[in-house]
């Protein structure tokens, strides 16, 4: 049995991974909220239980365990945040915080029960994908708006930084799955770009860019990612 502290190393691994990432020390001390040192401290841990390969200054890799274990991780908490926004109608940026204390104590079968109930969906609120119970993904076929020369008309397809923060001001612009978006104009790469949402015009920093992914209009094709058969963790 996988402690809470560990499960959730492994799920914020597994999505710098299947965003084509090497995750970083610095980048997983972001996103959990802690300190460089507590991060080595456990990937070192998470090494030593053959969950991870991980060498210093040249980033972390799950093992095939560490996969498996990751992917039970990410699609018990997408299928809680489905619920939370779907049947209990919790706000879209309130759900990834909720749905992060949900992930640890979701069962087989209440997991089970908890999609059937959902209609078995393919991604939770922000867009991403979910995994299946025998470990398959699907990667979007998108790319980051950061990418977008202007000018060009794409669609929202996902939101990969789900901090309750950039939601919320996300959320207020209109910036959301299945939003069309005008990118209108950009001085030069790197710089804020500028697009219209709902019949705004915003500007959008470079790093706020980077976290909207996006497609054409009508085309939203997937890559199929399988690793592994998943299963009850014990």
């Amino acid at each position: 049995m996988l402690s809470e502290k560990v499960e959730e190393y492994l799920g914020v691994i597994y999505r710098l991974e299947l965003e084509g990432k090497r995750p970083r020390t610095t980048e997983i001390a972001k996103m959990l909220g802690v300190s460089p040192s507590s991060v080595t401290a456990m990937l070192q841990r998470l090494a030593s239980e053959g969950l991870v390969e991980y060498e210093s200054y040249k980033g972390v890799k799950l093992t095939e365990k560490g996969k498996k274990a990751a992917a039970r991780v990410l699609r018990r908490h997408r299928l809680a945040e489905r619920l939370l926004t779907d049947i209990l109608g919790v706000s879209l940026e309130d759900s990834h915080e909720e749905a992060c204390r949900l992930e640890h104590v979701i069962s087989l079968s209440l997991e089970r029960k908890i999609a059937d109930k959902l209609g078995n969906p393919d991604t939770c609120p922000h867009g991403n994908p979910i995994p299946t119970e025998d470990g398959e993904v699907a990667i979007p076929d998108d790319l980051s708006l950061s990418e977008i020369e202007p000018p060009a008309k794409v669609v929202v397809t996902r939101l990969t930084d789900e901090n309750k923060p950039l939601l919320s001001r996300l959320v207020s612009l209109g910036i959301l799955p299945g939003e069309e978006i005008q990118v209108k104009a950009r001085a030069f790469k790197g710089a804020p770009v500028i697009v219209s949402v709902r019949g705004s015009e915003i500007a959008l920093g470079n790093d706020v860019a980077s976290k909207i992914r996006v497609a054409p209009p009508h085309r939203r094709r997937y890559r199929r990612r399988r690793g592994w058969r998943g299963g009850c963790l014990d």
